[in-house]
């Protein structure tokens, strides 16, 4: 059986653990019970700042609120951007993940979304090596923001492309060990494990891929290890190279699913189809309709429900079966190093894919 069940996606069982919808219906409170909440301090004379009053809190129990309320965060700007997953074959993510990407520009993306999220669970990619914990899944988000001219005053700092990649998974536990070696903000460190970005930028010379990656971890090395920090330990260099290795481990096939995205859509291996476990019998409701009023009658229940149809890529690259006397010998698409060409097609060849 397909892995189409709502509970293999992350969104719908995050969702369905802390019952996110009826959450939004008081996202102030949520936030509040999370962060604490916002009250009056004197902050010098004749003048009151504001602060989320989290006294009662430890910086355990703080960095685990924010933990949470980062993963909440994702979720709600992927369910309120049309809620739309893409789930790789583990045959094309294994052929993916073996396809080169240094030279690929920035200027190949065409995203079908802004907002978006990836299966990556097949893969089983642990989350570090020393952990049996695996990855499942990416949020992926093109910041319009960072591209905008208002957004900033300097000319320099706007961005030609941005996106931002939101990691989830079992991570709890690697908050409680290593919540106390982050520096930020806050004061906790259960915000920024599993983010990062890649901004690119022509006057930079912030191109192509790899120049992405090794400006990320520019600024990644800036911000873990700041000028007025605390004494560096063995665990902060460790949890430095955990989240090093985590773009190293993750950035290829990431960016390869994008590259198959961006194809046009008659090359694309992909199919469209409700997960198997709707809520109110909706499947069933959609196999008797009787006409197009009707499906499209259930389809909008269904989407008012919270659900969305599932986006199956690369399904036709399933391994195939050689049924030999006794035995059943699985063999894998063949598949030595892949890469990406740009090639020109159309009247005079204007045209490029």
């Amino acid at each position: 059986m397909r892995d189409s069940e709502l509970k293999y996606f992350y969104p719908y069982s995050f969702e369905r653990k802390l019952n996110l919808k009826e959450r939004l219906k008081d996202r102030d409170g949520f936030i509040d019970e999370l962060w604490g909440k916002t009250e009056n301090f004197y902050e010098s004379e004749n003048y009151y700042g504001t602060r989320r009053n989290r006294d009662n809190l430890s910086l355990l129990e703080s960095s685990l609120n924010d933990y949470l309320a980062h993963e909440f965060f994702d979720w709600e700007r992927w369910f309120k951007n049309g809620r739309n997953i893409f789930s790789f074959s583990k045959e094309l993510l294994e052929m993916l993940n073996h396809t080169d990407v240094c030279d690929i520009t920035y200027e190949s993306f065409n995203l079908p979304y802004d907002n978006f999220y990836i299966s990556l669970k097949s893969l089983e990619l642990r989350m570090t090596e020393d952990s049996d914990k695996v990855i499942e899944e990416v949020y992926v988000s093109v910041n319009r923001d960072a591209m905008s001219e208002k957004e900033y005053d300097v000319e320099n700092y706007i961005t030609d492309y941005a996106l931002e990649f939101h990691f989830v998974g079992d991570f709890e536990g690697f908050i409680i060990k290593y919540h106390d070696k982050v520096w930020n903000d806050s004061g906790s460190g259960g915000e920024s494990f599993w983010d990062y970005a890649f901004y690119f930028n022509k006057k930079e010379n912030i191109v192509k891929i790899n120049d992405a990656i090794k400006d990320w971890k520019y600024v990644f090395t800036n911000t873990f290890f700041p000028e007025k920090s605390e004494e560096v330990t063995d665990d902060h260099l460790d949890l430095f190279n955990y989240l090093v290795k985590l773009i190293d481990s993750t950035c290829i096939i990431v960016v390869n699913c994008l590259l198959y995205l961006s194809m046009p859509c008659e090359e694309k291996d992909l199919e469209f189809s409700y997960p198997g476990d709707l809520p109110f019998n909706f499947n069933k409701k959609l196999n008797y309709a009787k006409n197009k009023k009707e499906i499209s009658k259930i389809e909008r229940k269904i989407h008012e429900s919270g659900y969305s149809k599932i986006q199956y890529v690369g399904y036709s690259y399933q391994k195939s079966s050689i049924i030999d006397n006794h035995n059943i010998n699985r063999l894998s698409p063949h598949w030595r190093r892949g890469h990406w060409r740009n090639q020109r097609f159309g009247e005079k060849l204007i045209n490029k894919k």
